[in-house]
């Protein structure tokens, strides 16, 4: 079994946009190795309905950060087709 992460998600996103990480950096922007193969673990189990509570709010905190860099990278990439900076 893959333990849970030391790290929360919100805490290495902050983390990350704390740096102020160019346009192209954050476009390029991937979750760390280690929480993605914990996301990976827990879906697997995930679909295999045998996640703990604890387990399901870490999955749903993945969910929420996965939909916070993808509406932040979308509004990035709008404001570059606009020709804004």
């Amino acid at each position: 079994m893959i333990e849970a992460p030391v790290r929360e998600m919100n805490d290495v996103i902050a983390d990350f946009l704390a740096c102020k990480p160019s346009d192209d950096t954050i476009l390029e922007y991937f979750i760390p190795p280690d929480l993605q193969l914990r996301a990976d673990f827990l879906a697997e189990l995930h679909g295999e309905d045998e996640l703990t509570a604890r387990e399901r709010e870490e999955v749903f905190a993945f969910v929420r950060a996965d939909g916070f860099i993808s509406l932040l990278k979308a509004k990035i990439h709008r404001r570059q087709r606009l020709g804004q900076q």
